[in-house]
């Protein structure tokens, strides 16, 4: 499992870095509605793109996760409450 972390992370690593050199040219960033036009790298909206991206995953991640604990967690709840209701329930009377 240690290898596949190594060689995604040495991956995406060398992947940055040659998008970084080939997307060197400078390119003006304006929020249209706004005032403001600044210029950057090319490869910094690659980057923040792809922060953007990662950053949504991460979100929904979280949300799902913490879905799935809320449900497990009733779930859990409702056992308890059916193995008690059993446990205190008489055995039926079965006359042969």
């Amino acid at each position: 499992m240690r290898f596949i972390f190594y060689f995604a992370f040495i991956t995406f690593t060398l992947l940055c870095i040659i998008i970084a050199v080939s997307n060197n040219s400078l390119v003006n960033f304006s929020l249209e509605p706004f005032p403001v036009n600044i210029v950057i790298p090319k490869f910094w909206l690659v980057f923040v793109g792809i922060f953007i991206g990662l950053l949504g995953g991460w979100i929904v991640s979280i949300y799902s996760s913490i879905s799935q604990a809320k449900r497990r967690r009733l779930t859990d709840k409702k056992i308890k409450e059916l193995e008690k209701k059993i446990k205190s329930s008489s055995p039926p009377n079965i006359d042969l």
